[in-house]
């Protein structure tokens, strides 16, 4: 079976894969255990996903092959997160984990079918300037960089930047 992206039920065993992925991810770009695993803790651990399980602005997509979960992002609708980008109705996108560009490139089409669906005008994505591959991937997407000036949160000493695209 080919690989699709999709919206997960954030349940027990969902939430601890998720952390276990995010870990070893973010430890690996961050080129720090420790690093990773503060920044994991404070934004993906099981309780992290459990709090946001009755959020409905806050939604997760995942790539799963057949039923084999691989990556996963989470899809942020609310007004709070996404005000002062100067647009109607902004989606944000962050806490992105992957382990290959094909499965960035099906996160990121799903969330701009689900964007159109949903009549947003902007998707806009925070990143670590570290992921040089994420970074690459949604440039051949056509994300453009952006500055942001808001306040969010980085809870780790990496610096991160911004990308947004135009959904018609």
């Amino acid at each position: 079976m080919s690989k699709v992206a999709q919206f997960v039920v954030i349940l027990d065993a969902n939430s601890r894969w998720m952390e276990s992925q995010a870990l070893h991810f973010y430890s690996n770009l961050f080129s720090s255990d420790d690093l990773g695993e503060k920044y994991v803790a404070e934004n993906l651990s099981v309780s992290k996903f459990i709090k946001i399980q009755n959020n409905f602005s806050v939604e997760v997509l995942m790539v799963n092959d057949d039923e084999t979960p691989l990556s996963f992002m989470q899809l942020n609708s609310s007004r709070l997160s996404n005000q002062n980008l100067g647009t109607n109705k902004p989606i944000g996108i962050d806490h992105i984990v992957y382990f290959n560009a094909e499965e960035i490139i099906l996160l990121f089409n799903r969330a701009e079918v689900i964007a159109k669906q949903r009549k947003h005008d902007l998707i806009w994505v925070k990143i670590f300037e570290a992921d040089i591959i994420l970074k690459e991937t949604l440039q051949s997407l056509d994300y453009t960089p952006f500055d942001y000036e808001g306040d969010i949160p980085n809870n780790v000493d990496q610096k991160q930047i911004y990308f947004r695209k135009e959904i018609q």
